[in-house]
């Protein structure tokens, strides 16, 4: 489904995406990018069989007229998988590349575990013809998911690393080389991250989670100015004591935490929407009040699938003016919808 909102009957399958065995995050491309619509995808995971992925590019569309089938942008690397892909120009040509994190993690206890930012160059000519697109490395550390700085004018980024449970910012300097900062190195590990601003106080703060087998938490991270590279930084433990139904080996939790108005034109502080991941439920964060030095949250827990909890998409998909979020349920093979309405005794309640 391209457009929810306009979107009737049952979603469909883009052709030949059959090949790709473990899609993880779609970077939506318009038409600037290859002359039409198109979604990237990264592919692979940690599990056997499925280790060795790649960055994909297929046609928006299920009836597609310029690309039948989709097309792997990067060399077949044995081990390395790839969770998504980040569209920039890199070295100033004019067309855009591609900023990944990869990871291998073999399952045998003495083999290596480790991560890697790197770009593929887009090339200029015959670009999705086939042919894995120049690679190059930019430095250790980044696994699977990472965010990139909106309002910066050079490339910079955050990556909570997994296998080494470290924070770092990545960042592009003058000569076009990338440098890196530590910004923490004990939450355990790393998952998701996103820019936002949290307290409504007009700066960008680091919204994060990691993802543990016990006692998973919430972030949130303060810059004493605009320049993370050499300000001062704060950490703020929003919620703590997500944990997997089940403690075994491979299951952890939260996954991601995603901040959003409710109400699309409110200002102040933004909700804070948590999927449980392992835990099997998904989760609702209000603001204990406006005060932008107060961190505290409420958290609710609004329900429990009983399975697994992917990634959720949230957005105002039928221009009511009121926040949908889509709870994919992994073991359940759904998508759960949700969306807000006013309510008498808050400002806004969910509604499934």
């Amino acid at each position: 489904m391209v457009d929810v909102g306009t979107h009737s009957g049952s979603a469909e399958e883009l052709p030949g995406t059959g090949k790709i065995n473990w899609p993880n995050s779609i970077t939506t491309l318009n038409t600037s990018v290859f002359g039409f619509a198109a979604v990237a995808v990264g592919n692979g995971f940690l599990v056997p069989t499925h280790t060795t992925g790649g960055v994909y590019i297929m046609e928006a569309s299920t009836e597609p007229t310029t690309l039948k089938e989709p097309v792997k942008i990067s060399k077949d690397n044995s081990g390395w998988f790839y969770h998504q892909a980040h569209f920039v120009d890199m070295d100033g040509d004019g067309l855009l590349d591609v900023l990944a994190a990869r990871c291998t993690y073999p399952v045998w206890p003495w083999a290596k575990k480790q991560g890697e930012l790197v770009w593929l160059k887009q090339p200029a000519q015959d670009a999705l013809a086939g042919q894995p697109w120049q690679e190059q490395e930019l430095g250790p550390g980044p696994d699977f998911l990472f965010c990139v700085h909106p309002n910066s004018s050079r490339v910079s980024l955050v990556a909570p690393e997994y296998i080494s449970g470290r924070v770092v910012y990545w960042y592009q300097q003058e000569d076009g080389s990338m440098a890196s900062r530590l910004l923490d190195d004990t939450i355990g590990p790393g998952f998701s991250c996103s820019w936002t601003d949290l307290n409504a106080d007009g700066h960008l703060d680091l919204l994060l989670t990691n993802h543990a087998a016990t006692n998973g938490s919430v972030f949130a991270y303060t810059f004493s100015s605009d320049d993370v590279a050499v300000a001062q930084v704060s950490r703020h433990v929003l919620a703590t004591g997500f944990t997997p139904v089940k403690i075994k080996t491979g299951s952890a939790s939260p996954g991601d935490a995603m901040a959003f108005q409710p109400q699309i034109n409110l200002s102040g502080k933004p909700f804070i929407f948590v999927s449980g991941d392992n835990s099997n439920s998904i989760f609702l964060m209000r603001p204990a009040s406006q005060d932008p030095a107060d961190w505290n949250y409420r958290l609710e827990q609004i329900h429990d699938f009983g399975g697994d909890i992917g990634r959720p998409s949230i957005g105002d998909v039928d221009n009511n003016g009121f926040a949908d979020i889509f709870v994919p349920l992994y073991d359940l093979k759904q998508v759960a919808h949700y969306e807000f309405r006013k309510s008498q005794s808050r400002a806004v309640e969910i509604l499934v």
